[in-house]
């Protein structure tokens, strides 16, 4: 069975008591939730790359994940921001999707890549696009 790093991904950031205590539980997959205002995460996979040797596939892949931090604020925003990749950046170990049944994903390592800000008009909050590169077991 393939192991979804999303779920994963979410669940870990959501055991961290820093991430937690701005977000509550507003990490969201794709897309912002229409009305919500309170400071959130929104996740989206940006690309996925397998590896492969002799034998075929490795079952490691490499998975560019955008996560965007969205408040009223564009210090708030930053905050967000920094919270999340305090707890990703440079991380290897395991994490625990929030998925039924929950999986264990094996994570090599978190590896901060890109960033970029934004205001979005038509909901009039600041966004903080921030990009990190997983490294992990899919099977």
């Amino acid at each position: 069975m393939i192991k979804d790093i999303r779920t994963a991904l979410r669940g870990f950031l959501l055991a961290d008591a820093t991430v937690a205590s701005i977000v509550g539980t507003r990490i969201y997959p794709r897309v912002l939730p229409q009305g919500v205002r309170d400071p959130a995460v929104v996740y989206n996979r940006v690309s996925m790359l397998g590896d492969h040797h002799m034998q075929g596939a490795s079952g490691l892949v490499e998975v560019r994940m955008q996560l965007d931090a969205w408040a009223e604020t564009g210090d708030e925003a930053y905050e967000l921001a920094s919270a999340v990749k305090g707890r990703l950046d440079g991380y290897r170990g395991e994490m625990l999707s929030v998925a039924s049944p929950p999986e264990v994903v094996r994570v090599q390592g978190v590896f901060f890549a890109n960033a970029r800000d934004g205001y979005d008009d038509a909901r009039a909050l600041y966004r903080e696009s921030w990009d990190y590169m997983l490294h992990y077991g899919e099977r």
